[in-house]
């Protein structure tokens, strides 16, 4: 069973999310009411769910809390030398993993 860690008010923010929990093995699942995507103004108001499993649900929330709070500086690729923000680990650019 899946109960909510947390709601955010963009699929974006919900995907890094979501990479982070992945990230450490925990299954997760993005609960949205956008109509399909037709309509992702709704994502603002009615939110964007973040589900785990019950089992997995403090965990979880030690590990949103952990990102959040880390203070992520900018780093630059290896390979292209392309500027990135912290909260991202592989460049846009060439596709290397952040070192």
């Amino acid at each position: 069973m899946f109960c909510e860690l947390k709601t955010v008010y963009s699929e974006m923010e919900a995907q890094i999310l979501m990479t982070h929990l992945n990230e450490e093995n925990i299954d997760c699942i993005i609960d949205k009411d956008d109509a399909g995507g037709m309509h992702p103004h709704l994502q603002a108001t009615t939110g964007v769910k973040i589900l785990v499993k019950k089992e997995d649900l403090e965990k979880a929330k030690k590990i949103i809390n952990t990102k959040n709070s880390e203070k992520l500086g900018s780093w630059i690729c290896k390979k292209c030398n392309e500027l990135h923000q912290g909260q991202f680990s592989v460049c846009w650019n060439c596709g290397e993993e952040r070192s």
